[in-house]
């Protein structure tokens, strides 16, 4: 075996529950890489365990650790993942993405040597599943062009899935908060919360368009407005989480938004009525999301866990 063939010295990790299907054909496009990474550890918090992946093995070279849980939420599902992760540095993806030929190897290269330093990739929209389906604009990252990131960013630069993460690193700062994400009372922004933090550690975050991911459309319109005011609540609830006035970042980033998102409310009433429907209802979830944490953290300061 040449070096082009050994596995890639890095674990993949995803947290999945109630999509068997999406899930195996994640992992299989994984398997199917031009290069593998040692282990894929699989966190499913559904019902019933995944025979598939519990009997899939080593292929490859690739181990596949499947760990059947009780837990809920995205990101109690990844902690558990990063922490029976075996190797240095760990890729997180998300159940409904696509691996691409090598993509996987072209996200771990800049990560050699770097203690401090984390990778992200391109997540691009796959063809919907079937017609009808589309896409959530929120959750791609279309950057074309590398780029790197020292210190605090006026928006986010560490997506959710397509990042590799020094794993020494993310135990350091804690993890993802659990309490945002996926499965939880505010069911986004734990990448928004990990982005910060990362940077606030001295983390470099490189971009690297050329490890593409893709994200598989399978929601229905209808689905994606419920998806909009989820996702809202949670990054109302991030900016509760983070907002002071003594330091003003994370608050100037929510008055940022809150004033585009009215402006465009505003300005497409006539023109695109569905447009500003979407954006009042982004800005309600904002503010309900971060009503929401306030009264249940900020004002109970012990039940904080970041």
């Amino acid at each position: 075996m040449n070096d082009d063939d050994e596995p890639l010295p890095a674990s993949v990790v995803v947290s999945s529950r109630e999509r068997p299907a999406m899930l195996l054909d994640m992992v299989r496009s994984v398997l199917a890489a031009e290069r593998v990474p040692r282990e894929i550890v699989v966190v499913d918090q559904s019902a019933r365990p995944n025979s598939d992946l519990e009997r899939m093995g080593t292929v490859r070279g690739c181990d596949v650790r499947y760990v059947h849980s009780p837990t809920r939420g995205t990101s109690r599902g990844r902690n558990l993942g990063f922490r029976v992760a075996s190797q240095a540095v760990v890729v997180v993806l998300d159940d409904d993405t696509i691996v691409q030929g090598d993509s996987l190897e072209r996200l771990l290269t800049p990560q050699r040597g770097e203690a401090l330093a984390v990778t992200t990739g391109r997540l691009l929209a796959a063809p919907p599943d079937r017609p009808g389906l589309t896409q959530a604009a929120a959750a791609l990252v279309t950057r074309d062009e590398p780029a790197t990131f020292r210190g605090r960013q006026p928006v986010q630069v560490v997506p959710g899935p397509n990042i590799a993460v020094p794993r020494r690193l993310f135990v350091e700062i804690g993890g993802y908060d659990e309490r945002l994400g996926p499965g939880t009372r505010f069911p986004s922004a734990e990448d928004h919360d990990l982005s910060l933090r990362l940077l606030d550690a001295g983390c470099e975050v490189r971009h690297v368009p050329d490890a593409v991911v893709l994200h598989r459309s399978w929601r229905t319109r209808r689905q994606l407005l419920r998806l909009r005011w989820a996702y809202a609540r949670g990054v109302g609830g991030f900016y509760a989480k983070h907002a002071s006035l003594r330091d003003r970042h994370v608050l100037d980033r929510a008055i940022t938004e809150m004033r585009r998102r009215t402006r465009r409310a505003v300005t497409s009433l006539l023109s695109s009525p569905a447009t500003t429907a979407r954006e009042l209802v982004s800005l309600a979830g904002v503010v309900f999301g971060a009503i929401e944490w306030t009264l249940r953290y900020r004002l109970r300061p012990a039940g904080s866990r970041h």
